[in-house]
């Protein structure tokens, strides 16, 4: 979308929103001596369901023919929600054996956020633990150039560049929430200013 609401002002923006599901999202490996199959490795695999949005915007505003402002950001959200979880039954083929559902156990404790699974239930193997591996990812990227070309040939230029980022494990998807989050994230800030003169016989 391109909005003009004068000459000397430009408002673009350019929304994209997707959404993703892979039956084959790899989680962690584990050795295991047990998991003869697998060449003494667990590995462990999960369905993900994945959500994306980012809302690039450009303003350009025109002052003068000799004074002007740019500004360019991307906030981005990415949620991750893992589900599902499997290990891999044997190489080369597309079998596994799904926790809490076939022969291994899977229990979740709310409060750390830990999984635990029992590879074969009753049998020899030692249950292990793994974080949730959900995630929610907010970022913006922001640019702002403002230029003044004071005499003929002699211009100021003054930079701005922000980046802010924030990172969580709950896995919805909340623009409001994320949005609100990323606005309290710490950022990293740089400012510079570059100075041309044009010195005239």
């Amino acid at each position: 979308m391109r909005v003009k609401p004068s000459q000397a002002l430009t408002i673009e923006v350019g929304p994209a929103f997707s959404r993703g599901h892979s039956l084959l999202q790899y989680v962690r490996a584990r050795q295991d001596p047990y998991a003869t199959a697998t060449y003494g490795a667990r590995y462990v695999f999960a369905d993900i369901d994945q959500t994306e949005m980012s809302v690039p915007t450009r303003v350009d505003w025109v002052f003068s023919p000799r004074m002007s402002l740019q500004l360019y950001a991307q906030p981005l959200l990415s949620v991750g929600d893992y589900w599902g979880f499997k290990e891999l039954a044997r190489p080369r083929v597309f079998e596994y054996s799904r926790y809490g559902i076939d022969v291994a156990t899977l229990d979740w404790n709310p409060r750390s956020g830990i999984y635990t699974a029992d590879p074969d239930g009753s049998g020899p193997a030692s249950p292990f633990s793994f974080a949730n591996p959900d995630f929610n990812f907010r970022s913006i990227r922001l640019n702002t150039v403002f230029r003044w070309e004071w005499r003929l040939g002699s211009t100021l230029y003054v930079v701005w560049t922000q980046r802010r980022e924030d990172y969580a494990d709950n896995g919805v998807f909340s623009p409001g929430n994320d949005l609100r989050s990323l606005v309290r994230a710490p950022s990293d800030n740089t400012l510079m200013v570059k100075v041309a003169y044009w010195f005239s016989r």
